[in-house]
């Protein structure tokens, strides 16, 4: 017999007050002098971090992330187009180290599996467990002369990028801006449609000349796609071109030059996302290639297992979100406390949940939640998708109410 799933339900159907009033069901605290390291300070990371701290009395706990402070990219859109302060998306660690997390403000290079240890530019950082999630990692040898074009072309789907893509549409010097979408699998799959729409809509606010041009490099839209296009058609009809199916084959920044296999075009001001991979430190350490390998319910390394796998970082079916991350950092501590505490049942069959909010305007917005089990006969993830079939006001309150709740949870 399986057991329930300790994931933390925070969003039952859209009555979002009272889901964020519901208590996080745990095991009772594991007790022991253990040493748990994290790497990587994004949604997963901090989120390991926090419930670790709270999930085992005495747990010497270490945060390994070069930044000082977190930058959510949900939202990040806003800050893009002249919404947001960048000081509304931005959270020192500071209430974390209050709660007795260790910051190591560097990189971590390499892990030493056998030696338990994770090494950065100064130190050597023992683990008794491994949380790993590095994110993700752009394959820019994809795109022929994305690595040249680096400057002029920002990209913008990691924390702290998205600065370069707001600086570039402010120096827009008009004509049409070009966007893409990378091919699946990549970071919140709705996010590059967001993205599209609320650039269209700040063109509109200025009445400048040109389009916003999307090249999709996917035959559709992964999810979501029937509220999209409404949104697109809608909303933009003459302002936003989405084309399917298209392979950038090469780019010339110089002459704001982009050749597809579907013809050439020029832009005045572009920030295109190349596909993704695992950070790299996953195949240095012997984890993975492209993506990490995760094994279910759990996220235990399939190669490692005193190593867990969360967030954007795991090869699955799995949609790649900051919630999906953060519910799992979540399972993996209690997890983590199980195995202190000497607890050894069974695993519950619940994964982790993914909830995404996509904005078309500034103030409508649609959500995808995505809820999966581990199926143990089959050996494979069930998913089950709830979409809003049009845009509202109600899903844009919901998407800033989520927000603050999650911020102030990993970072207090």
């Amino acid at each position: 017999m399986t057991r329930p799933s300790r994931l933390p339900r925070l969003f039952r159907r859209t009555v979002l007050a009272s889901a964020l009033a519901a208590p996080l069901i745990r095991p009772a605290r594991a007790q022991g002098r253990v040493r748990v390291v994290m790497v990587g300070g994004g949604w997963g990371g901090l989120s390991a971090a926090r419930h670790v701290r709270k999930a085992i009395d005495g747990a010497e706990v270490t945060l390994i992330e070069p930044n000082r402070a977190f930058f959510s990219c949900p939202l990040s859109i806003h800050y893009i187009v002249g919404e947001r302060r960048a000081e509304s998306l931005t959270f020192p660690f500071d209430g974390l180290i209050r709660d007795g997390v260790q910051h190591v403000a560097e990189r971590a290079q390499t892990i030493d599996r056998k030696a338990r240890v994770v090494v950065t530019e100064t130190h050597r950082i023992a683990y008794d467990f491994l949380v790993l999630s590095p994110g993700i990692e752009y394959m820019e040898e994809e795109i022929p002369g994305f690595t040249e074009a680096q400057g002029a072309i920002p990209v913008g789907f990691r924390a702290f990028e998205q600065q370069a893509v707001r600086r570039a549409l402010e120096a827009h010097p008009g004509g049409d801006i070009v966007l893409s979408v990378p091919p699946v699998p990549y970071r919140c799959p709705i996010a590059p449609y967001e993205r599209a729409a609320l650039i269209a809509q700040w063109m509109d606010r200025r009445a400048m000349p040109g389009k916003v041009i999307l090249l999709d490099q996917n035959p559709a839209i992964p999810i979501g796609g029937p509220t999209i296009e409404t949104a697109f058609r809608e909303l933009y009809p003459a302002r936003l071109e989405h084309h399917k199916g298209v392979k950038i084959v090469h780019i010339d920044a110089e002459k704001k030059r982009i050749e597809t296999d579907k013809g050439v075009l020029t832009f005045g001001t572009a920030s295109l996302i190349p596909p993704m991979r695992a950070g790299s430190i996953v195949r240095t350490a012997g984890l993975g290639e492209r993506w990490a390998n995760a094994t279910f319910p759990t996220f235990v390394s399939a190669a490692d297992d005193r190593i867990y796998i969360i967030g954007d970082a795991v090869g699955s079916t799995l949609p790649k979100s900051g919630h999906l991350a953060y519910e799992t950092g979540v399972l993996v501590a209690d997890h983590i406390a199980d195995r202190v505490a000497g607890r050894t049942g069974q695993d519950g069959d619940a994964l982790p949940s993914a909830i995404c909010f996509a904005f078309f305007t500034s103030d409508e917005a649609m959500r995808v939640k995505i809820e999966a089990r581990w199926n143990d006969l089959t050996r494979d993830i069930e998913r089950r998708a709830e979409i809003d079939s049009r845009r509202s006001r109600n899903a844009a309150q919901a998407a800033r109410e989520w927000s603050e709740a999650i911020w102030a949870e990993l970072v207090g």
